[in-house]
């Protein structure tokens, strides 16, 4: 591990996770997106979900909410994420099990979840091949996923699509607008520091594709965020391949 990946990944652990969900994770856009997520994977009572990179847990929660009788796996490789999860009721309920684990190396049985989410991790994880082809190595045949790629319109202008949006939403809404416009600050202020990091590898929506189904996926549909400015995969593994 380089230098710079130690300190990302310090970085997460000290400042990032803490702060999260004090900013990020009120924001209306993030919350409107992680519905979106959790709409797409369509669970069902019984499933095991894998959530990779679950950070502070809140997908875990969305998934709770709408599905109580789920199996729900969670990994990060970050113990500051972990710790916060396991305090949110989804992180610490019979039904929810939390491990330090890469997203790249699974250590998980094939075929072994129904449903898969993965949002906003491969920004950090390199070359996006390795954990697509363990994400798919784990879900069953005909299980669905929802994974998101980074796109060549990530960096400095996420913070500003992010405020932009946060102020156009404050507009339209009654409430506190002074805070939400607060919590979108300090959403800029705890990511800046990322931009710093390696520039991650970028995807196309063509390349997406072709990677997903060259690791076995199928029925592939795939869509771009304009304010997170990612790309939004879902699908699911080709059954009986």
């Amino acid at each position: 591990m380089s230098l710079r990946e130690r300190l990302t990944r310090k970085y997460f652990d000290a400042v990032y996770n803490p702060l999260y969900d004090a900013s990020t994770a009120r924001l209306s856009r993030y919350i409107e997106a992680q519905d979106v997520l959790v709409r797409s994977l369509q669970v069902e009572a019984g499933q095991r979900i894998l959530c990779a990179g679950l950070g502070t847990g809140n997908e875990l929660t969305s998934l709770r909410a709408r599905e109580p009788w789920l199996n729900l796996v969670g990994i990060d490789l970050s113990r500051a994420a972990l710790a916060r999860a396991r305090c949110k009721p989804a992180g610490s309920d019979c039904g929810t099990a939390l491990m330090l684990m890469d997203a790249q190396r699974l250590g998980f049985s094939n075929e072994s979840f129904d449903r898969l989410l993965c949002y906003h991790v491969l920004d950090f994880t390199g070359e996006a091949g390795p954990a697509v082809g363990e994400f798919l190595r784990v879900l069953k045949p005909g299980g669905r996923f929802v994974i998101s790629f980074p796109s060549e319109s990530e960096g400095p202008g996420l913070g500003a699509a992010l405020l932009g949006n946060s102020i156009k939403s404050s507009t339209a809404q009654t409430g506190c607008r002074i805070g939400r416009v607060a919590r979108t600050l300090l959403a800029g202020f705890i990511y800046l520091p990322l931009t710093l990091r390696r520039h991650p590898t970028t995807y196309t929506p063509d390349e997406i594709e072709a990677l997903l189904r060259s690791r076995g996926a199928a029925d592939v549909v795939i869509e771009s965020d304009p304010v997170y400015r990612d790309h939004i995969a879902r699908g699911e593994k080709k059954k009986g391949g």
